[in-house]
């Protein structure tokens, strides 16, 4: 039966499951997405490894002035020196 990442539960059914795939932790990623879950959204794609998502929340962070999000999407990139002018906003 596949987990859901929905609940808690499910969250926590995946990362203890050494046998996950990086396309499940992406799919888990997209459920957490479409609910507005960003922080969680974060933790699952840096498990999947998918940066560009990644890039994609802490731009989103930036225009929100969201520091966690910040913080949970930038430590998990791959690649942890994003260009200085993507942490500014233009408003």
């Amino acid at each position: 039966m596949a987990k859901s990442a929905t609940t808690w539960e499910g969250r926590r059914a995946l990362t203890d499951n050494p046998a996950t795939s990086p396309a499940t932790y992406g799919n888990a990623a997209g459920e957490l997405l479409k609910l507005d879950q960003l922080a969680e959204a974060a933790v699952f794609f840096g498990l999947a490894g998918d940066d560009q998502n990644l890039n994609m929340l802490i731009d989103r962070a930036v225009e929100d002035g969201n520091f966690f999000l910040f913080k949970e999407a930038y430590s998990r990139l791959k690649d942890k020196f994003p260009p200085r002018d993507r942490l500014r906003t233009h408003k």
